[in-house]
């Protein structure tokens, strides 16, 4: 049984022990340390795409077996992070995880560098998904260890553009070592990349989880359940919340897959000059994650200070401009490519739609931590589970959609799920307060707690 916090932190109310008053370098250092090691799960994800073809003929397998490394790498990183998280959060602990993890993914990796076959290299391509998922649930909850809530928005925008921007790098790591030096070097340069993070992780990671001792639970016996993360779904606001920025994040990924079929066919643009087109939303994310985690602290920081106590839905405010540009944007892109529009104007609204998403997803996802800081672990890695499933089911189905509806109502489509979705948020601002009060006193009957 373990307190949730109110999210209400001040310095003026925080224990000396608390990793919230270490000195700002020693958090600036852990930062750096999370970032790096946040970028390990997409660079490994995507880093695979320029060698498919090359490891269909070299391992003599079709393009579906092959395309599995993908999908398979993509469902297990949603689904293993739950139970890093859970184990997190039930015996206190970042540290150990960070290690074990890394332990997991430099091994795996390994052995996917020296795999003979398909199916061997597809069943440790699982194994080193779930190795390197901790560190996008267990980083987030390392920030939320150690920074306030009105500090958290920047440093996670700091995270989410390094996770972001993995996408991108790692195509072309991949497409360099493929070329140059052959597949599996893709995999010793992860497993090396792997080695160092490990190495950093062990000097430079403190252990941020404070444990609140208390005399209610001083005598329980810590049992671990690997699917408790589930268990917040019982409340509303993250119910909603998670279900909007998995539709979110869906529309993304179907138009970022959408992408090579529409620009050679309409535009007659070359791999490598379409390839060139994803810096357009690399740069959205980037301003998106810098600016959006700014702008969501400011927010907070001035709801604060003119009301007599802070409570984390004030945090959602910072949301709304997000949430505005991101269906218009992409309703815009989808008739407009639909119709064979200026190249430079669908460029445009990729960067805005891209902008859009990330302040959406850095506000929504810090509320979630601000609400369950205890539990920061667990509601990110259920966050991330239901988004990634989401997206990659949607990639999956985006040549029958497209065939079957065109782009143009694709695109309306899934923007208007994302609008009627964004109204979950707007009931989340304003009942999301009640709500968790209330669950919070059914479950326990006297204080706010998570079983």
């Amino acid at each position: 049984m373990v307190t949730i916090s109110d999210s209400t932190d001040s310095y003026a109310t925080i224990p000396d022990d608390d990793p919230k008053n270490w000195p700002t370098t020693k958090k600036w250092r852990i930062l750096f340390v999370v970032i790096v090691s946040g970028m390990l799960s997409p660079v490994a994800s995507t880093i695979l795409y320029p060698a498919l073809i090359t490891l269909q003929q070299e391992l003599q397998t079709s393009e579906t077996v092959v395309n599995s490394l993908v999908s398979i790498f993509i469902y297990c990183m949603a689904i293993a992070p739950i139970v890093w998280a859970a184990y997190s959060d039930e015996f206190a602990t970042r540290r150990k995880v960070y290690l074990a993890s890394m332990m997991v993914f430099i091994i795996s990796t390994i052995i996917c560098a020296i795999s003979k076959n398909i199916w061997l290299l597809l069943i440790i391509r699982a194994v080193q998904a779930c190795g390197s998922s901790a560190v996008l649930s267990i980083g987030a909850a390392i920030i939320s260890d150690i920074y306030v809530s009105t500090e958290r928005g920047h440093a996670y925008g700091l995270f989410y553009l390094a996770y972001w921007l993995g996408p991108f790098i790692g195509p072309m790591y991949g497409g360099y070592f493929t070329e140059y030096f052959g597949w599996r070097w893709m995999f010793w340069f992860l497993a090396i990349y792997g080695g160092v993070i490990f190495i950093i992780i062990l000097c430079f990671l403190p252990e941020t989880f404070r444990t609140v001792s208390s005399p209610t639970n001083a005598s329980t016996t810590t049992r671990f359940n690997p699917i408790a993360p589930l268990k917040l779904l019982r409340y509303p606001n993250v119910t909603l919340i998670v279900i909007y920025i998995s539709i979110i994040s869906s529309t993304i990924h179907l138009q970022e897959v959408s992408v090579p079929r529409n620009f050679s066919q309409r535009y007659n643009l070359s791999s490598s000059t379409i390839g060139l087109l994803y810096i357009v939303p690399a740069a959205g994310y980037a301003f998106g994650s810098l600016l959006g985690g700014k702008y969501s602290d400011f927010v907070l920081r001035k709801k604060t200070e003119n009301a007599d106590s802070s409570y984390p839905e004030m945090r959602i405010h910072s949301a709304w401009s997000g949430a505005l540009l991101v269906p218009c944007s992409y309703l815009a892109y989808g008739w407009l490519l639909e119709n064979n529009y200026n190249l430079i104007v669908l460029m445009i609204l990729w960067f805005l739609g891209s902008l859009g998403t990330l302040i959406v997803f850095n506000t929504l996802s810090s509320y979630l931590v601000d609400a369950y800081t205890t539990r920061s672990a667990s509601a990110t890695a259920l966050n991330n589970c239901f988004r990634f499933m989401v997206a990659g089911t949607v990639a999956i189905l985006e040549p029958f959609m497209e065939d079957t509806l065109g782009i143009g109502w694709m695109f309306t489509i899934m923007v208007s799920l994302g609008f009627v979705s964004a109204l979950f948020v707007v009931v989340v601002y304003f009942k999301g307060k009640e709500w968790r009060e209330n669950c919070d006193l059914m479950n326990t009957g006297s204080s706010d707690q998570i079983v």
